[in-house]
C-alpha cells in the first residue's frame, strides 16, 4: 500500500465550484464546498481534456484521499458540471483556475491514493 501525500506539503485550502445549472440569464449557477489539506503545484504540462483536444495546464491540484478534508468524489462532481451545462472551478491562494482534467490515481492494492487535478 503506498503511503499518502505527506501532509507537510498540503498547506493549501481550495474553493470548489460545481456547476448546479444554467440561469435565466444564461450565467451558470455554483454549488461551493471548501476544502482542506490540498496541495497546488505549478506546471505547464499538456494534457488531453474531455473533449480529446490538448490542454496546457497552469497548476495540478494534489488532492489527498485520506488527510484532504472532506472526501469528495472528484470525478463525479466534474462529470456533474459538465453534465449541467457548465464547468468546475477552483479557488486557491486567491486565484480562480478552471478543471479541465480529473485523474483518480489507484496505489498498487486497487485503493484509491488520491486525484490530480489538472487547472487552467
Amino acid at each position: 500500500m503506498w503511503k499518502p501525500i505527506p501532509e507537510k506539503i498540503l498547506r493549501s485550502t481550495a474553493e470548489v465550484k460545481v456547476c448546479t445549472g444554467i440561469n435565466v440569464y444564461q450565467q451558470q449557477t455554483y454549488e461551493t464546498y471548501t476544502v482542506q489539506h490540498v496541495h497546488l503545484q505549478p506546471t505547464s504540462e499538456v494534457r488531453k481534456s474531455t473533449d480529446n483536444t490538448d490542454q496546457q495546464l497552469k497548476s495540478l491540484l494534489f488532492v489527498d484521499v485520506r488527510h484532504s478534508t472532506p472526501a469528495l468524489d472528484w470525478e463525479a462532481l466534474f462529470l456533474r458540471a459538465q453534465a449541467n451545462g457548465g464547468d468546475m472551478r477552483v479557488i486557491v491562494r486567491g486565484v480562480e483556475y478552471t478543471v479541465l482534467t480529473v485523474d483518480a490515481l489507484w496505489d498498487g492494492t486497487d485503493h484509491l491514493h488520491h486525484y490530480e487535478v489538472g487547472l487552467k
